[in-house]
């Protein structure tokens, strides 16, 4: 009897303890590389075959994204799954880690000295994710002010441009995706999905070019996501005619890029599951739109 119930004792341990299992593992292709990609030593290259664990299962592609390296931040790999007709990014952009403006309030949102003009655009190792458009009034500035002829510009480059864009004049800066994506060419305005854009600088220029352009002293270069470019860029991901499934994308983002305590503040939902919620129906929106 005694033996009989150290037996039952240790199932109803396990059961609440699961151990580890080993994965089992999928049959990926890779169809498609940009850059380099290299899983555990091996460079992928398009037609390779390879077994890894799962990507659907969230905890998997959490654990196996550091058994890649990428050659450089906008690297990554397509891999198709043929027997469930499923393809997986895996991009060295989600490796990051996002984080919103570190503002208190909502819609209009102002910064009332230079300390908080720094930390809100001086994400560190991380980007800064915007669920939605700003439009920040800076009112406190002395040492980061831009009024008068002196405007506030955001450089990056793009497929091997030198793009600057103005996003701040008056003391009102416009964080929106037509200031700061938009760019425009002879052929005329062309859209730049922000998470194609890496080390953004500001900088400030005068009205009059006899100034030229000064770097602001104290930024290191960042990136500016908006959630919904995220997202496109997920659902523009096809393989005849297979696309990334929605649930991987959700575990791609949250909380990589965007937090439920970030939606929870900027949308206005009361809690963490509705937060959860809104996310998933987003990412449905975009899906169903290509």
């Amino acid at each position: 009897m005694r033996h009989f119930r150290i037996v039952i004792a240790l199932f109803l341990f396990l059961g609440h303890h699961v151990l580890p299992a080993k994965c089992a593992e999928v049959n990926y292709e890779v169809v498609l590389v940009r850059g380099q990609v290299i899983y555990k030593g091996v460079e992928l290259k398009r037609g390779v075959k390879i077994e890894i664990p799962d990507l659907d299962i969230a905890a998997n592609m959490k654990l196996e994204i550091q058994n890649f390296s990428f050659g450089s931040a906008s690297d990554e790999v397509q891999l198709l799954d043929k027997a469930r007709r499923k393809i997986v990014l895996v991009s060295a952009r989600i490796t990051k880690q996002g984080r919103d403006l570190m503002l208190a309030t909502r819609g209009i949102k102002f910064i009332k000295s230079d300390f908080e003009f720094k930390r809100a655009f001086s994400p560190g190792s991380k980007v800064i994710t915007l669920i939605s458009e700003d439009t920040l009034i800076c009112l406190g500035l002395e040492k980061y002010r831009f009024s008068g002829d002196k405007l506030l510009i955001a450089r990056y480059n793009y497929q091997g441009n030198k793009i600057n864009q103005t996003i701040g004049r008056n003391d009102t800066l416009l964080l929106t995706r037509k200031q700061l994506f938009e760019i425009e060419t002879p052929e005329g305005p062309v859209k730049v999905n922000s998470f194609e854009v890496e080390n953004i600088q500001f900088l400030f220029m005068a009205d009059s070019s006899t100034n030229g352009i000064i770097e602001i002293e104290g930024f290191k270069p960042f990136s500016i996501y908006f959630l919904d470019d995220i997202l496109q860029y997920f659902a523009a991901v096809e393989y005849n005619n297979i696309r990334p499934d929605e649930e991987v994308v959700y575990h791609s983002i949250l909380p990589n890029f965007v937090s439920e305590k970030q939606i929870q503040r900027e949308i206005g939902i009361y809690s963490e599951n509705e937060a959860r919620e809104w996310l998933r129906k987003r990412i449905h929106t975009i899906f169903s739109q290509y």
